[in-house]
């Protein structure tokens, strides 16, 4: 019995007819970076648990930082996931500081955020290379976990015209070491920053027009993700 389990959190609604077999879900998650108080985190709760219904074609989950993890398992609706935002690449041990993907299993979390642009960049530290993210990507799989993979250029890139090339760049280490069955647990990202108001989403990929109160779930930074 995983932690989750045993917390009696308050029953989530949805509206709307679920997406039909082999038809797409859409995923969106708010990351919550590293944010927050106790006294903002319940308030944002109580906003998610009195929002309404979610759309049944829609799944959506929260990025929380690790200390607010169990917070989120234990008050939070019951119809929104919990990521964590990255995970080491180790197992359980002597490595002080880190969260292993399989502490991450059994505490009740369900997703992992991986590759995200922060931590490729680095801040006050060295970055995360690409290679690394896939070593974790393939690591939080055999945990258990679901992945929001992370790639995508910056500013200066696009504008070059090199988006194609910087995103095959990072995919290619995590094409190379994960299996076909891996994929079904592995969402890519396009990242989507909510304070700029660019609604709706238009990608090659898909077109949405997430809800009002939806877009209120996803406080912050929203992440589109499309399941690849």
């Amino acid at each position: 019995m995983t932690f989750a389990s045993s917390c009696a959190r308050p029953a989530g609604s949805s509206t709307g007819t679920a997406a039909p077999e082999g038809q797409r879900k859409y995923l969106l998650g708010g990351n919550w970076k590293s944010n927050g108080t106790i006294a903002s985190l319940e308030k944002l709760i109580e906003e998610f648990n009195a929002a309404g219904p979610i759309p049944a074609n829609a799944e959506v989950v929260i990025g929380c930082p690790f200390i607010h993890i169990p917070i989120c398992l234990m008050s939070l609706r019951d119809d929104i996931e919990i990521a964590a935002q990255d995970c080491s690449l180790t197992g359980t041990g002597a490595y002080t500081g880190e969260i292993a993907a399989s502490q991450l299993k059994d505490m009740g979390v369900t997703w992992v955020i991986l590759g995200h642009s922060e931590r490729r960049e680095g801040f006050g530290m060295a970055g995360e290379d690409s290679e690394l993210v896939a070593k974790k990507t393939k690591k939080a799989l055999e945990e258990g976990l679901k992945v929001m993979l992370c790639i995508g250029e910056k500013k200066e890139e696009r504008e070059a015209g090199t988006t194609m090339d910087v995103c095959a760049s990072q995919l290619k280490p995590v094409a190379d070491i994960l299996s076909k069955e891996d994929w079904a647990n592995v969402s890519s990202k396009l990242y989507y920053h909510f304070r700029r108001n660019l609604f709706p989403f238009q990608s090659r990929h898909s077109f949405f027009e997430p809800p009002t109160h939806v877009k209120r779930l996803c406080l912050g930074s929203l992440l589109i993700f499309s399941r690849i």
